[in-house]
């Protein structure tokens, strides 16, 4: 123990001596552990970390409908969350369903649209949740006699929207036109079943027809599928076991409900293994795994240029060790000294990296979707995100510690101890091998940045399938205000007359759920003449629009007609599809006329439109339908006004003229469509502009370190250089000498890291839009960037080797 002693306390006196020195080390190393810690606290809060403020949340699932055809976690039908629920206690202590709801709110008159959900009123017992003022919903709340109008504010809306007022229980709230009254608050930090968006507030499954008007018939509608389920296992039992008991419920509703449940079972998956959603979960670890890879090669860079660091601080101690050993002291006593040395530089910089990685989680938690949704990424330095950090420190300590500590305790003696130190042969070497190592890592870095940063180019560029410049985008619900069905249509077509009216408006048009958003909508449908294959997908996605849809979004007609105002809801049943529904059931034939059965009735095909994106930028092409809204009734829907100039300049105006119509009909998500398009960009602009920024750091640190070594061989070799020109070499043939030993080791270092590059490229082909993974301009373009580097990096101390006065050289050595 008083040997561990003796050592920190030597390390300490060491830290102070050479601030120089320790302001390097530590802000190199800061850096790579607190981008380290700030990615792995993204990946506790996406993955690890469990529901919070939820009790026990390991015994928790989420049940899911799975269909033959490949989908495998499918929402469900209220109907069928009954039957889970209540033909189930062998297998779950509590079943709950769940569905995020938009929300008008008034309080003060002042109306405004808020996220709200919809839940079973066994939703917060079942998460194991109480309020932290009032109550939550108890069971007379989930049955249609005598069900209140009640609702239970989130933490983050009674501080927000009501003032944390005390006694904002019993207070009444408006809700779509009606009153509910306010009877508990949940506890802080509690979000609900995902972990990154928290509701404004819950109301009670039995108000669906006040939440959603007209979706009354969805307690009786077993293909109405747009709710989620989560249940609590029973004590004892597992998910196996869980599992066999829901194939076995499967088998009973397929035997009473062929016709819903064909081809169809139930899946059951852990909370705490979904993620955000099991769909999602394969590319959250995916890119996950990658961002963490690159964050650790920028490690490993830092931790070899400050190995390259020690290596040079050995030279100046040659002289120090030389004695210790003339003395008796063992090696091993010295490499553990040194190693201690090495420990404390890493705890320091573990400490200053946790105030990098706070400061990087607190821009991260900035973040915010343009959307009427209360998301919060909710990153935090977590017990086990410091335990991560700790030991992160500690392999950074030995990595950048251990070869010079075994280099520096193995000096040759005599001229060590002359104070000569001629052995620097060695750790040339050792810190050439380093550089290798260096430059092979950063073009693995490189190339894994340059791949996602061209990969956000191409999903920004790619074929939307409409125009979205000068696109302004609202969001109403005149239903959810009360409206009947009369009243909403006359509505629509007053806005849309006094949109038309205004001045820098070329276009109006109206669609219920946009492309490219965070949900959709799919019907079964079935193709005259057309025998689905086996376990072919027969469900389709599909929108309501509006007439002038068409031409407001810039999408062209490749045949047929666009709706018009005569496609009401007494006219002949018509549909536009894209071409891709007619390539996969008409290929080579022409589609108009022919007929779609979907929804109980047959419908024509009246136009085709280009294929486009509808779920996610980087989704195969996928046949897509498009309804009239008079047909296919929606009260919500969303407002898109194509202008001749800047759209954010008629933000104002939209506001105006739907005031002008109803002063409390709130309007939502005034944004532009570059704006909307930002929620599908998200992924690949995070990505890449992490990984850009971390590339352009690499590239950085590897500059510093390719400079750092070569400054200390050309010191090492002052005398070699001085004889050199002594006996007439130039000065030009000292440049082209030191240029060619550093030159040479940075384009070994390429090729190595080439190599690497190539396999990772492989690795994250998947991750890639179009899995450009070969792409040939980064491939060309980065070594070119690293050797121009490296070759700036090696000419400053060859130049300086050039400038050495061989009579002056001679008499210092």
């Amino acid at each position: 123990m008083s040997t561990l002693f003796n050592d920190l306390r030597l390390a300490r006196r060491l830290l102070v001596k050479s601030p120089l020195f320790t302001a390097v080390v530590v802000i190199t190393l800061a850096l790579g552990i607190g981008l380290n810690t700030a990615v792995f606290s993204a990946i506790d809060a996406l993955l690890l970390r469990p529901l919070p403020g939820v009790r026990q949340a390991d015994e928790l699932v989420q049940v899911y409908r799975s269909y033959r055809s490949g989908m495998d976690y499918g929402s469900s039908s209220i109907p069928h969350f009954m039957d889970v629920r209540d033909r189930s206690p062998a297998a779950f202590s509590g079943v709950a369903a769940w569905t995020f709801a938009p929300l008008n709110l008034s309080t003060s008159g002042r109306p405004q649209r808020v996220m709200g959900a919809m839940v079973s009123a066994n939703y917060f017992s079942v998460l194991g949740v109480s309020a932290s003022r009032g109550r939550t919903f108890v069971a007379e709340e989930d049955s249609g006699r005598g069900a209140h109008a009640v609702t239970v504010l989130s933490d983050a809306t009674w501080k927000g929207i009501f003032g944390a007022d005390p006694q904002v229980v019993g207070r009444a709230v408006i809700l779509n036109g009606q009153q509910f009254t306010v009877i508990g608050v949940a506890p802080e930090g509690f979000k609900g079943t995902l972990p990154v968006v928290t509701p404004a507030m819950w109301v009670p499954l039995m108000q669906l027809a006040t939440v959603r008007p007209g979706s009354a018939d969805s307690f009786d509608s077993r293909g109405n599928n747009f709710m989620n389920i989560i249940a609590r296992l029973a004590p004892g039992v597992g998910i196996t076991r869980a599992n066999e008991r829901m194939k076995v419920l499967s088998a009973e509703l397929t035997a009473e409900h062929p016709d819903d449940y064909k081809d169809s079972g139930i899946n059951l998956v852990l909370q705490s293994e979904s993620g955000i959603h099991p769909t999602m979960k394969s590319a959250q670890v995916g890119l996950s795994a990658v961002v963490l890879a690159v964050v650790g090669i920028l490690l490993l860079i830092a931790c070899v240029n400050v190995a390259n660091l020690f290596l040079a601080r050995a030279r100046d101690r040659a002289r120090e060790m030389a004695i210790r050993l003339s003395l008796g002291a063992g090696r091993r006593g010295l490499v553990r000294q040194l190693l201690t040395e090495s420990f404390v530089f890493a705890t320091v910089a573990g400490i200053a990296g946790l105030a990098v990685a706070w400061w990087a989680i607190s821009l991260a938690n900035q973040i915010r979707l343009p959307m009427d949704i209360d998301f919060r990424p909710d990153l935090r330095i977590s017990p086990m995100v410091l335990f991560f950090t700790m030991g992160v420190t500690l392999v950074t300590g030995a990595l950048f510690g251990l070869a010079p500590a075994l280099q520096a305790t193995r000096p040759s003696l005599i001229p060590a101890l002359k104070g000569e130190a001629p052995a620097g042969g060695s750790r040339s070497r050792s810190s050439r091998v380093l550089v290798v190592a260096q430059t092979a890592l950063s073009i693995v870095l490189l190339v894994c940045a340059g791949l996602f940063l061209r990969n956000l180019k191409a999903a920004t560029a790619a074929d939307k399938g409409f125009v979205s410049d000068n696109l302004l985008i609202a969001d109403v619900d005149p239903g959810m205000q009360g409206y009947p069905r009369a009243r909403t249509e006359e509505f629509y077509r007053r806005i849309t007359e006094r949109l038309l009216a205004t001045p820098g408006v070329r276009a109006v048009g109206m669609i219920d759920q946009l492309p490219l958003s965070l949900g959709g909508s799919d019907h079964g449908v079935s193709i005259p003449g057309y025998t689905p294959g086996p376990n072919e997908n027969m469900s389709i996605r599909y929108s309501s629009v509006s007439p002038g849809f068409f031409e407001a979004m810039g999408i062209p007609l490749v045949k047929g007609r666009a709706f018009t105002v005569q496609d009401d809801s007494a006219a002949a049943p018509g549909v536009v599809i894209n071409e891709q529904f007619a390539k996969r059931f008409w290929a080579g034939k022409d589609p108009l006329g022919h007929t779609v059965h979907v929804s109980g009735r047959d419908q024509t095909v009246i136009g085709v439109v280009p294929t486009g994106k509808y779920e996610r930028l980087g989704e195969d092409p996928t046949a897509f339908m498009y309804h009239v809204q008079a047909q296919h009734w929606q009260t919500g829907m969303t407002i898109i006004v194509r202008t001749t100039g800047d759209p954010q300049l008629l933000a104002p105006q939209l506001r105006s003229e739907v005031s002008a119509l109803d002063p409390d009909l709130p309007v939502s998500g005034i944004r532009t469509m570059d704006s909307h398009l930002g929620i599908a960009l998200l992924p690949a602009r995070l990505i890449g502009g992490v990984l850009g920024i971390f590339g352009i750091l690499g590239l950085i640190l590897a500059s510093v370190g390719i400079y750092g070594v070569m400054a200390y061989s050309v010191a090492q070799r002052t005398r070699e250089i001085g004889i050199r020109m002594a006996v007439g070499a130039a000065r030009s043939d000292v440049i082209r000498l030191v240029m060619r030993q550093g030159m040479t080791v940075v384009l070994l270092g390429t090729l190595i890291g080439m190599a690497g590059a190539l396999g990772l490229a492989q690795l994250i082909r998947g991750l890639l839009y179009g899995e450009n993974a070969l792409d040939p301009l980064t491939f060309v373009a980065v070594p070119m960037v690293l050797i121009l580097v490296a070759t700036v990096a090696i000419l400053v101390p060859a130049r300086r080797a050039s400038a050495v006065d061989p009579v002056l050289a001679l008499r210092r050595e």
